[in-house]
C-alpha cells in the first residue's frame, strides 16, 4: 500500500474536507501532495510547471471554473497526457458523463463515498500500470476484519486489499518476512467462512498504530479449491464494478 517510488499529486476540491481527507491518505501512502480549492487555481498551479505534475485528481463540480472547464482548457493548450487525470465527484455517474471524461482524457471517475484504501489502489493503479501487470495478479480494495494467528497467538486486523494468491493484512503487530500464519474471514456476498494458511513475503517499516497502511503482504499457501473459487469470483466481480475487468 505504501509506495517508495513518490509521486507528485495535485488535489483539487472545493471542499476542505475532501482536500484534507485526500492528501492524508496519499501522503501517507507515499506521494507528495498539493492542493488547490477550485478550477483557476489548478490552472495557474499547472501553468508554473507541467512537467512537474504526475497525477492530477480532479473534483468536477468547483467554483471559477469546474473539472469539465479545467480538462477543456487542458485539451485547448495542448497539456493533454502530460499528467494523469483521475475526476472525483459526488454527483456525476452517468455513462454520457464518463464518456465525456474519456474524451476530454481523464482515466477514470471516483465518486467521493471512497474508502482509503479505493483512492490508493486507484491512484496507484493508474501511475504504475507496469507493476500491475509483472505481478499478473490484479488486486481490489477491501476493507474487511479478519481474525488471524501465529502459532497459539491469535489476533484481530483487516485486509486492505486481496487477490486470488494474496492480500494486504493491515495490523498493530509486526510480521516478519517468512513468519507463517493462519488466516479465517468472510467474503460479502458469501456466507463461507475461509480458512487460510499464508506466509508473510514482506512488511511496512512502521506499525499499524502510526500508518493507516501498517501491516505485511500475504501469500495464500495452498488454499482449498471452495475457498480460491470464492476469492476468484470475488475479485472478478469487485474489478467490473470499478470497469477494470479484463
Amino acid at each position: 500500500m505504501i509506495t517508495k517510488d513518490s509521486k507528485t499529486i495535485i488535489v483539487a476540491d472545493d471542499s476542505e474536507f475532501f482536500r484534507v481527507k485526500l492528501s492524508d491518505v496519499l501522503t501517507e501512502a507515499g506521494h507528495k501532495v498539493r492542493i488547490v480549492k477550485d478550477g483557476a487555481e489548478l490552472i495557474k498551479e499547472i501553468q508554473i510547471n507541467p512537467n512537474g505534475i504526475d497525477m492530477i485528481l480532479l473534483d468536477l463540480q468547483m467554483p471559477n471554473m469546474d473539472g469539465f472547464g479545467v480538462l477543456e482548457w487542458i485539451n485547448n493548450n495542448s497539456l493533454r497526457g502530460r499528467f494523469h487525470i483521475l475526476a472525483i465527484t459526488g454527483v456525476y455517474e452517468t455513462s454520457q458523463v464518463i464518456d465525456r471524461l474519456k474524451e476530454l482524457g481523464a482515466e477514470g471517475l471516483m465518486t467521493k463515498a471512497f474508502t482509503p484504501e479505493e483512492i490508493v489502489f486507484r491512484v496507484n493503479k493508474i501511475l504504475f500500470p507496469g507493476k500491475a501487470a509483472r505481478r499478473g495478479d490484479p488486486r481490489v480494495p477491501i476493507s474487511l476484519p479478519v481474525d488471524f494467528s501465529v502459532g497459539e497467538v491469535s489476533s484481530t486486523g483487516y485486509l486492505l486489499n486481496i487477490s486470488e494468491t494474496g492480500l494486504f493484512l493491515h495490523t498493530k503487530k509486526t510480521l516478519f518476512p517468512g513468519t507463517n500464519l493462519h488466516m479465517r474471514f468472510a467474503l460479502p456476498g458469501s456466507s463461507r467462512l475461509l480458512n487460510i494458511k499464508g506466509i508473510v513475503k514482506w512488511c511496512t517499516q512502521m506499525s499499524g498504530e502510526k500508518s493507516l497502511f501498517g501491516g505485511a503482504g500475504v501469500q495464500f499457501v495452498h488454499p482449498a479449491h471452495d475457498d480460491q473459487q470464492i476469492i476468484r469470483e470475488f475479485v472478478q466481480a469487485e474489478l467490473k464494478k470499478m470497469g477494470l475487468e479484463d
